[in-house]
């Protein structure tokens, strides 16, 4: 698209309603471009506009880049919020990468709900974006590369140069005689980016002058093939969860073919806000915890989290070492007993069909955990049930068992949070009593 004024605002009134619009402001030509775009725009526009500058420290001249950005806020009159960010990356880390995610939640915390951040990115960037995702050999989302309008809590981020090439943005930038800062860091080319900006990209324009506008548009198909592939994954998941709505169904997933089955799983672990899994941990979730035998308790970890099976039925949760106490947590009064770390909270509120209150109020309350053997009678049985088989009963994962709280009264057995009050310790119909909720996060 030609860069003017006129064809930005068509492309920002099309953009989600909200009150302010944030733009990230780096100083360079890019983001100096659509601020001055912004600023001519700006008794037209349906927002109040602000702009955000990340200070990284990565290079010297840092300070001088945030002085400019000031220098050239207050010229235009445009409120600027400067972050400074000290990074920290792992071995192993990418700093390209670490910069990144860190500048993007530096603005996301300066942002407020249904918020807008703008970011300058162009045609070139995009084209750039899928070419190295290519090579790392993403998925759909991945050659999607950079969506025009994403979701960003708390609000949105939107590319509404995304149609623009970097020459377009140069030309203006001549056109209007602005100022901007160089980073030196563009020309290293020990960074991907930057080796397929100056590598990579002048050679294909050699042979494809319009290799830039291409791979933007088969992005742009990508992002459209996407959004087919997350409604399909949506349509299965409403299918195969349980009733519980925290698990999926084994017999359910079974009835998709990999392709399928391998999908809602992505779309599955994603929108329970883990990270994905690397293609052959996928494949294992198929073959050993849909697919495997029925008598197995199959798991797969990754990154802090884990993929269970136990009957018919997928679990997902953050893995987690407990270190279960071997002594009992004594309750000494109150409401709320906190539970070792990863393991939630006790609470004891007034309810039917719980504790007696009389003998919860005159009892030593005490919690434990299973050490094996333990026993519970019932009401309305006349002799007592070994816990293990009543676990087995009431389909509780073998991996949920060890971590249960169990509340005794006098050092009898009493309350198995969420299932059951052993008998003699459930109030009578005419008794005050006491429900015990296991709260687990």
């Amino acid at each position: 698209m030609n860069l003017t004024a006129s064809r930005l605002l068509e492309t920002l009134r099309q953009l989600p309603t909200a009150s302010r619009c944030h733009l990230a402001l780096s100083g360079g030509l890019d983001s100096c471009v659509l601020l001055h775009l912004l600023v001519q725009l700006r008794p037209q526009l349906p927002f109040e506009l602000r702009a955000i500058h990340v200070h990284h420290g990565l290079q010297h001249q840092a300070d001088s880049w945030q002085n400019f950005c000031e220098e050239l806020c207050n010229g235009y009159d445009i409120p600027l919020k400067s972050v400074h960010l000290t990074l920290n990356v792992d071995s192993g880390e990418s700093l390209e990468a670490v910069a990144r995610e860190a500048r993007y939640q530096a603005m996301a915390d300066q942002m407020r709900e249904g918020e807008l951040l703008l970011t300058a990115q162009h045609r070139d960037d995009q084209a750039e974006t899928l070419l190295l995702q290519l090579l790392r050999g993403s998925g759909p989302a991945g050659l999607a590369a950079m969506p025009p309008l994403a979701r960003f809590d708390p609000g949105w981020l939107a590319r509404p140069l995304l149609d623009c090439s970097r020459q377009s943005l140069e030309e203006y930038a001549r056109r209007h005689d602005l100022t901007w800062q160089e980073d030196p860091s563009n020309q290293d080319q020990r960074f991907d980016r930057n080796f397929i900006r100056h590598q990579v990209m002048p050679l294909l324009r050699s042979r494809w002058p319009a290799a830039a506008t291409t791979l933007s548009r088969a992005a742009r198909f990508s992002g459209e093939m996407l959004m087919l592939v997350r409604e399909e994954a949506e349509e299965d998941l409403a299918k195969a969860r349980t009733k519980d709505g925290d698990t999926l169904s084994i017999s359910a997933l079974k009835q998709l073919n990999s392709v399928r089955l391998r999908n809602l799983l992505r779309h599955w672990i994603s929108a329970s806000g883990a990270p994905l899994p690397s293609s052959k941990k996928l494949v294992r979730m198929e073959q050993e915890a849909v697919h495997g035998r029925i008598d197995a308790v199959p798991l797969i970890s990754w990154e802090g989290w884990e993929v269970r099976r136990y009957r018919d039925r997928l679990f997902l949760n953050p893995a987690q070492m407990i270190d279960l106490p071997a002594q009992p947590l004594a309750w000494l009064g109150g409401n709320e007993l906190i539970l070792p770390k990863g393991l939630g909270r006790l609470i004891a509120q007034p309810g039917e069909g719980g504790v007696s209150v009389t003998r919860w109020e005159q009892a030593k309350v005490e919690v434990r955990f299973r050490q094996g053997g333990e026993r519970c009678l019932l009401p309305n049985q006349s002799h007592h049930r070994p816990l293990k088989k009543l676990f087995q009963e009431w389909g509780v994962p073998t991996w949920e068992r060890e971590r249960m709280p169990l509340v005794y009264l006098d050092g009898e057995l009493a309350v198995i949070p969420g299932f059951c009050i052993c008998q003699p310790f459930q109030a009578r119909v005419s008794e005050d009593a006491i429900l015990i909720e296991w709260i687990k996060v």
